[in-house]
């Protein structure tokens, strides 16, 4: 939303009888800590979730909500998501720059034959080897995402910084030289600690798949997206997420909450409590994490490498899985995640 954009709609809020809060569909968060796209919410539609309201403004990737129980609430909500769409379409038909087409191009609201005839009339390569990087900034004060980032960030020939939001800034970055994924996580990581230390932001970052026609940068966009939505669940302590590499925990966020559940439950549950402690699960997860080396692992937790032998065979003996193996790893591993996917959901019978 640019920044003319938004006085409209602080213009139009301001004025409605009930308060409205708008919030970014790509990464604000329900009160209960899951993603906004749980709600599934479709145009026109309000839903109730927690004692809020919530309505959904495709066209500008953001939802409005409001407290259930204001009077007129819920009509409320419509008009201002009406008013709100309407502002947004009102300024179609103005001139666009190459930096509006690609803009529109991700967003999905640009394809076919009429992505073809504005890529043509301004000279927007058909073509060639990219992949898009997403980079969001949440606490951005004053400033937009853009602003910090558009003199900092090294951008090639061919390369393309796209305001999308307040939020969140874009990189089409052109791969000729770029020989592997890795170098882009270096790329992101070295943009991170130069924004860290000229403006104290952190920033999350979210990496696509590569793809070759402009028509498919959508397709990079979108998993950039998403990549940044199961990172942050999935692995919390890190800031940089590359969605070719979370092909585990995307699978697992397709998995329905009452199932999630129930198969978490089978492992983790009353009667192996006190086994799973705090120490236990660090223990495994550091077992894990050195690709189930022994030696390794006892190291990096400075304990006897019989000590840790010992805490392996206690979970064999309680629950049947040794984690020596790699069958058995691999299954711990996934009803383990589970968790994270499964929210407050009670195990099915």
């Amino acid at each position: 939303m640019n920044k003319r954009l938004q006085e409209q709609v602080d213009n139009v809020l301001n004025r409605l009888s009930v308060p409205i809060t708008i919030l970014d569909a790509d990464s604000d968060r329900l009160p209960d800590g899951m993603p906004l796209s749980t709600l599934r919410l479709t145009e026109g539609e309000a839903r109730a979730m927690l004692g809020s309201l919530y309505m959904a403004v495709p066209s500008l990737h953001i939802v409005l909500t409001c407290a259930e129980q204001q009077p007129g609430a819920r009509d409320v909500l419509q008009l201002a998501a009406m008013l709100i769409a309407a502002l947004d379409h009102s300024g179609e038909n103005r001139t666009e720059s190459s930096s509006d087409v690609y803009c529109r191009a991700l967003r999905g609201d640009l394809m076919g034959s009429e992505l073809e005839a504005l890529s043509h009339e301004h000279q927007l390569p058909q073509e060639m080897d990219r992949t898009v990087m997403l980079f969001h900034i949440v606490q951005t004060e004053n400033e937009c995402a853009y602003d910090l980032l558009r003199d900092i960030t090294p951008v090639q020939d061919k390369d393309v910084l796209l305001n999308m939001d307040r939020h969140t800034v874009v990189l089409i970055k052109e791969m000729t030289d770029v020989e592997t994924i890795d170098d882009l996580h270096q790329f992101a990581q070295a943009l991170q600690e130069t924004l860290m230390g000229e403006t104290a932001h952190q920033m999350t970052v979210g990496i696509g798949k590569m793809r070759r026609t402009i028509d498919e940068l959508r397709d990079s966009y979108n998993e950039a997206r998403r990549a940044i939505e199961v990172g942050r669940i999935f692995k919390p302590e890190e800031s940089i997420y590359i969605y070719s590499r979370l092909i585990l925990e995307r699978f697992l966020m397709e998995l329905p909450q009452d199932i999630s559940a129930y198969y978490h439950g089978l492992l983790f549950n009353r009667k192996n409590q006190r086994l799973f402690n705090e120490e236990m699960l660090y223990t495994i997860e550091i077992f894990f994490k050195k690709d189930l080396n022994l030696s390794d692992t006892a190291r990096q937790l400075y304990i006897h490498r019989n000590t840790l032998v010992y805490r392996l065979d206690k979970v064999q003996r309680q629950t049947g899985l040794d984690l020596r193996s790699f069958d058995d790893a691999i299954t711990f591993k996934i009803l383990m995640e589970l968790k994270k996917v499964s929210g407050d959901k009670a195990p099915r019978k």
